[in-house]
């Protein structure tokens, strides 16, 4: 989270079952019992994370500052005196968890985040063998509270959707007439001469069927939703199918096309694709000196957020599918749940799976890659042609939108438009061990070199926005090089 970021935070949000403002708390037990109280509040809640913000006062949330340090604070008393604070939590916390601690600057205020992230957890969180719950904004024993304790249980209760069966009790010819078999073998590069007894071990070990008795199967609901020839025969996935709605113009009152997808998303992945792209709206080309109709997006871009939308939906939120709308200046995607990962840092960060057997099995049937290079190539292509940067909205813990806007002038783009281009061209080249520059911009936009006051200008709001920083601070002005606000700069190589 950038400054600019946990200051909007919070000034939105109030202390709740799933945040709390603290100022200089550092005693190990008590930071362990409101990790386990959060935490579960959020489980509880569906929510995927909860937070812990230190140099905040609780009720005003005016920012003071703290002198509160993670990495060095250690138990000051008891048996376990000595012991630093995060091994006390890697210790006496279970299960264990992704604790992510940022230090920021707000205000001119040094402040402490730690966020709890309990979308990957399979039971309620305990500290030292106790478990505890937020009600209200008071820390309680878990205990006290069985209705809270049974919801928590229910929540992890869909953890596995992929695996469990859309059908079962039925052979082997009834699953070739449900599910596009042929499809699979072709996509798997399988002989087609390959025998029944090799195929249905194939089909097993990727999870599409299981065993239900003596020559019997069952159809995983991740098997229906990739390859059935009718998805109305499988009514656990039907509704997740992807939907396309055009409009006319810029805003949603007037649909020309609504459709919902029909056939598994593996075995009409590419009629999704050229559907999208027909739709599109189109501008005319004659950069070779022959007219050409070019979509407004790339292809390589529409194709990777499909994907992503299709394989890191929440199938535990009802209600909601992946969902396209196209606009005559934008498109726009979105799909069920929040990333799993800071959408901030989707270049630099390994990627995450919330369905690790479906990302697998569409990986097998090269329709997305497992090394997470997806949104790298979205930020590329967008750059290699003068598209604004790609808006990427988390709204509550419901669903992710991402956006990608028509071609504009550099002095036409809003000053938000400007800040997210200039932050993932940063992002861009750091992962590419480079920085940038105001060349590396005026490149990136299409300007020259006249242009180079409209980039400084540019540069000043992306650094006072928090998501970019200078690489080396004391840099003459001229030589000045800029990293994404996460990266490490001359300074934190010399602090190390």
């Amino acid at each position: 989270m950038s400054p600019l970021e946990l200051k909007k935070f919070i000034s939105e949000n109030d202390e709740s079952e799933i945040l709390d403002y603290k100022e200089n708390m550092e005693k190990p037990s008590e930071i362990g019992e409101y990790i386990s109280a959060l935490g579960n509040s959020a489980i509880m809640m569906g929510k995927p994370a909860a937070y812990i913000i230190w140099g905040v006062k609780d009720f005003s949330k005016e920012i003071v500052g703290t002198n509160f340090e993670p990495y060095k604070s250690k138990s000051k008393a008891g048996k376990n005196k000595g012991m630093p604070l995060i091994t006390n939590l890697e210790v006496f916390l279970d299960p264990t968890m992704d604790l992510k601690w940022e230090e920021l600057i707000v205000e001119n205020k040094r402040l402490v985040l730690l966020t709890v992230d309990v979308r990957h957890l399979m039971k309620p969180i305990s500290y030292k063998g106790e478990r505890y719950i937020r009600v209200g904004t008071s820390k309680k024993n878990l205990k006290a509270f069985p209705e809270k304790e049974r919801r928590i249980w229910q929540a992890f209760e869909s953890s596995k959707f992929e695996l469990e069966p859309a059908m079962t009790g039925i052979s082997f010819s009834e699953v070739s007439s449900l599910l596009a078999l042929n499809y699979y073998v072709s996509a798997r590069g399988l002989s087609s001469q390959i025998s029944t007894e090799e195929l249905v071990e194939d089909l097993i070990k990727n999870n599409v069927i299981k065993h239900a008795g003596k020559e019997l199967y069952s159809i995983t609901n991740m098997g229906a939703y990739t390859l059935a020839k009718d998805i109305s025969k499988f009514p656990n996935v039907e509704r997740r199918t992807l939907r396309i709605v055009q409009y006319n113009g810029r805003s949603n009152i007037n649909a020309s096309f609504d459709k919902k997808g029909t056939m598994g998303i593996a075995l009409s992945f590419n009629n999704i694709i050229q559907n999208i792209m027909r739709l599109l709206p189109y501008s005319e080309n004659y950069d070779e000196g022959v007219r050409k109709d070019v979509a407004i997006f790339p292809q390589i871009a529409i194709r990777e957020l499909v994907a992503n939308a299709l394989v890191h939906q929440d199938f535990t939120v009802s209600g909601s599918r992946p969902l396209v709308e196209l606009y005559e200046n934008r498109f726009e995607i979105s799909n069920p749940g929040t990333p799993l990962i800071d959408p901030n840092r989707f270049l630099d960060f390994k990627p995450k799976s919330r369905n690790d057997e479906l990302a697998n099995l569409l990986g097998n049937l090269n329709i997305v890659e497992s090394r997470g290079t997806g949104i790298d190539k979205v930020v590329t292509e967008l750059e290699n042609l003068d598209l604004p940067a790609m808006e990427i909205s988390v709204q509550g813990a419901e669903s992710t939108v991402i956006i990608l806007r028509a071609k504009k002038s550099f002095k036409d783009m809003s000053s938000s438009e400007k800040i997210r281009s200039i932050y993932w061209h940063a992002c861009l080249k750091y992962v590419s061990d480079e920085q940038i520059n105001n060349a590396t911009l005026r490149k990136r936009f299409g300007l020259t070199k006249s242009s180079s006051a409209l980039i400084s200008k540019a540069l000043v709001l992306a650094v006072d926005s928090g998501m970019i920083k200078p690489y080396d601070p004391l840099a003459g002005k001229k030589y000045i090089k800029y990293i994404p606000f996460w990266g490490k700069s001359v300074n934190d190589f010399k602090n190390h």
